[in-house]
C-alpha cells in the first residue's frame, strides 16, 4: 500500500489476499508527532503525493469525502481530473442526486471532469474476474473500484479517492452493521476500502485519507460524538451538508446478487470492517 513511510498496513489478516475467513486488518507501524489541523495535514499530503505521482485522477462520487479531497488539490495548485460515474440502467436515481454535488463542484472550480456510464462493466468477464479475485463481502463497492482500475490502465493515470474512516453507531448510514457490531462504538474501516489494492497492489496512491498518521489524527481530533457521521463531516471538511447514498440494487440481477450475500455470509470474512476504537483510542494509536 503506497503511503508516507510506510506508517499504516492494510490486509486481509496480514495476507495480501482473501482466500476465505480473512478480516480486514489495520496495523499502525508510526505515530504522528505532533497533532495538526486537518487542513494543515491534508495540504501536507496533497504535495507529498503530487512530489511522486502524476497524471492524478480522482473518483468523485458527489459525497463529502471526495469532494474535500477535490478542493484540497485545488486550493494546493494540483493538476487532477475527476472521474464521476453515472449509472444508466437503474430505476432509482439516488446517484444522480449524489453526482449533482460532484458536477456543481466542477461547475463552480472550473474543472472539467470525466463523466462515464458504468453499467456495461457490471455485466462483463472482466467484473466477474475481479469477483473472483477480491471476494468481498460489499461487492458493490468492488464493482466500481475494478472499474476504475481498468480505466485507469488504459489512460496510465494514478488514482485518488475519499475512502474515509466511518463512525458506529449511526442510524442514517451504519445500520446494516448492527447484527456484527451490538453495542460497539467507534471509527471503523469498511473493508471495501481495501478492494483497489488487492485488485493493483502498491500502484494507486488511492488512500488519500489514510497518507499519514497526521492526516488520520487530524480527523479523528475533530470528531464530535454529538453530532452524526455526515453532520460531522461536514463540521470537518467544511463541505455543505448532505445524505450519502446507497450504490443501486439493480447494479446485478437477483440471482447473482443472492449469490453473492449466500457467499459474504458463508465464505468470505466474518466482519465488514475493521475496529479502530473510539476516538481517545484511536488518538492514543496515531500520536506521540
Amino acid at each position: 500500500m503506497i503511503c508516507k513511510d510506510n506508517w499504516i498496513d492494510i490486509s486481509w489478516d496480514g495476507h495480501e489476499v482473501r482466500t476465505e475467513k480473512e478480516n480486514l486488518k489495520v496495523t499502525f507501524n508510526r505515530k504522528a508527532k505532533t497533532l495538526l489541523s486537518f487542513d494543515q495535514a491534508c495540504d501536507q499530503a496533497a504535495g507529498e503525493i503530487y512530489d511522486s505521482y502524476k497524471n492524478l485522477y480522482l473518483a468523485l462520487s458527489g459525497g463529502s469525502d471526495s469532494e474535500y479531497v477535490a478542493t484540497c488539490l485545488h486550493r494546493n495548485g494540483i493538476p487532477f481530473t475527476p472521474i464521476i460515474l453515472r449509472y444508466n440502467n437503474v430505476i432509482a436515481k439516488d446517484q444522480y442526486y449524489e453526482s449533482w454535488f460532484a458536477m456543481h463542484w466542477c461547475k463552480k472550480h472550473q474543472v472539467t471532469p470525466i463523466i462515464i456510464d458504468i453499467d456495461d462493466y457490471t455485466k462483463s468477464d472482466l467484473e466477474k474476474q475481479n469477483y473472483a479475485t477480491v471476494k468481498p463481502r460489499l461487492f458493490h463497492g468492488l464493482a466500481t473500484q475494478g472499474f476504475l482500475n481498468e480505466f485507469m490502465k488504459q489512460h496510465d493515470g494514478k488514482l485518488l479517492s475519499g475512502f474515509q474512516l466511518e463512525y458506529y453507531p449511526d442510524s442514517d448510514q451504519m445500520t446494516y452493521l448492527e447484527p456484527q457490531l451490538g453495542n460497539y462504538q467507534g471509527f471503523v474501516m469498511e473493508e471495501t476500502d481495501l478492494y483497489l489494492e488487492t485488485l493493483q497492489r502498491n500502484h494507486h496512491p488511492w488512500a488519500f485519507y489514510y497518507w499519514s498518521p497526521e492526516v488520520m489524527a487530524g480527523f479523528v481530533s475533530g470528531w464530535r460524538i454529538d453530532l452524526n457521521m455526515q453532520e460531522n463531516k461536514s463540521n470537518i471538511y467544511k463541505t455543505s451538508i448532505r445524505p450519502k447514498f446507497d450504490y443501486p440494487r439493480e447494479f446485478f440481477s437477483d440471482n447473482q446478487r443472492n449469490t453473492r450475500l449466500l457467499l459474504s455470509s458463508q465464505k468470505w470474512g466474518t466482519l465488514d470492517c475493521a475496529l479502530l476504537g473510539n476516538r481517545k483510542e484511536l488518538l492514543d494509536q496515531l500520536l506521540e
